[in-house]
């Protein structure tokens, strides 16, 4: 929790989720592979505006959830949406899913299955939406958490892209307005 609030504030920027993804990838697959179990990572191409720490421990929030309290194979994926403005990313197991009963508070505070703290949820939706997006319990059983970020699209130059926060500075080049060429 300790790396999500200080990386959370740093700033909405495009996020290539393929970096993110193997950087989960990493992290996650010793311990999977200790409990006996897989994760699985689908190809990536896309980029959404996103806080890159937060992003991180949103999503190894999701695959931890899955390894304590899912089964089988967990699958992250991510995919455009029909509209090209969205891109949707769920992690998903094989396991039993979330009890009906827990199913509609699963994002508050305190709620847990008796196996955690019960905060883990809560923020990943708080962090989500501090960058514009959205998570929801997508499928109780088995469980899938779909979280649900702005697009890049494909004719913006990251590089051109301010961080949230900053100032845009005026261009000085050949066509900038007010320069005479």
């Amino acid at each position: 929790l300790g790396r999500s609030r200080s990386s959370a504030g740093s700033g909405t920027q495009v996020v290539e989720l393929a970096e993110v993804f193997e950087q989960q990838r990493e992290e996650w697959e010793p311990a999977f592979a200790k409990a006996k179990r897989a994760l699985r990572f689908g190809e990536v191409d896309e980029e959404v505006f996103a806080t890159p720490g937060a992003l991180a421990q949103v999503l190894a929030t999701l695959i931890e959830n899955s390894l304590v309290h899912g089964g089988g194979t967990t699958y992250v994926s991510a995919r455009a949406s029909g509209t090209s403005q969205t891109v949707v990313i769920e992690v998903r197991d094989e396991g039993p899913g979330v009890p009906e009963e827990l199913a509609p508070r699963i994002f508050e505070r305190s709620v847990t299955s008796g196996k955690g703290t019960g905060i883990g949820l809560a923020l990943a939706r708080d962090l989500v939406a501090a960058d514009g997006g959205r998570l929801e319990l997508s499928q109780r059983a088995p469980a899938a958490f779909s979280v649900f970020l702005q697009s890049v699209p494909p004719m913006v130059d990251p590089d051109s892209v301010v961080a949230h926060g900053r100032t845009a500075k005026a261009r000085r080049g050949r066509g900038a307005p007010g320069r005479k060429d």
